[in-house]
C-alpha cells in the first residue's frame, strides 16, 4: 500500500534518526572499541534501513523496516551490555560520542516510528 509520496516529519525524523545511530556505530568501530567484528553490521542496517526510508517516501511500509532495524540493534546492544561502561566514561571523547549518538540516534528512531506509523496507518474519520 502506498500513500501520496510526500516525506513527513516523522519518517524524516526516523531515517535521519536511523543514519545518526549508524554514524554513532561507525565512530565506535573507527576509534577502535574492542569487541567490533571486522564489518560490524550496525552501521550497515541502520543506514540501509535510513535510506530506504528516506529515499522511497511514497512506500508506507518501509516505516516497518525502520523500525524492526532500530529495534534489532537496540536489543543486540542491551545484551551486549558493554554500552552502559562506555557512556558513562567521558573522558574517552571519542568513544563516548560513539555510543552517545548511537543510543540518542537508536532511542530518536524508535519513537519517531510509532509516531509515523501510527500517522501513515490511521484510519481516516467518515465525513458526514
Amino acid at each position: 500500500m502506498a500513500s501520496n509520496g510526500s516525506l513527513t516529519t516523522p519518517r524524516l525524523a526516523l531515517g535521519i534518526s536511523l543514519l545518526v545511530a549508524g554514524l554513532g556505530i561507525l565512530i565506535q568501530y573507527l576509534v577502535g572499541v574492542p569487541g567490533f567484528p571486522k564489518i560490524p553490521p550496525g552501521p550497515i542496517i541502520l543506514g540501509v534501513a535510513g535510506v530506504l526510508v528516506l529515499a522511497f517516501p511514497r512506500y508506507r511500509w518501509l516505516l516497518f523496516i525502520g523500525l524492526l532495524a532500530a529495534l534489532f540493534v537496540t536489543v543486540g546492544g542491551l545484551i551486549e551490555g558493554s554500552v552502559w561502561g562506555r557512556l558513562g566514561d567521558p573522558g574517552k571523547f571519542d568513544v563516548w560520542i560513539g555510543v552517545f549518538l548511537q543510543w540518542v540516534g537508536q532511542a530518536a528512531a524508535l519513537v519517531s516510528a510509532v509516531m509515523a506509523l501510527t500517522r501513515e496507518y490511521r484510519k481516516t474519520p467518515a465525513l458526514r
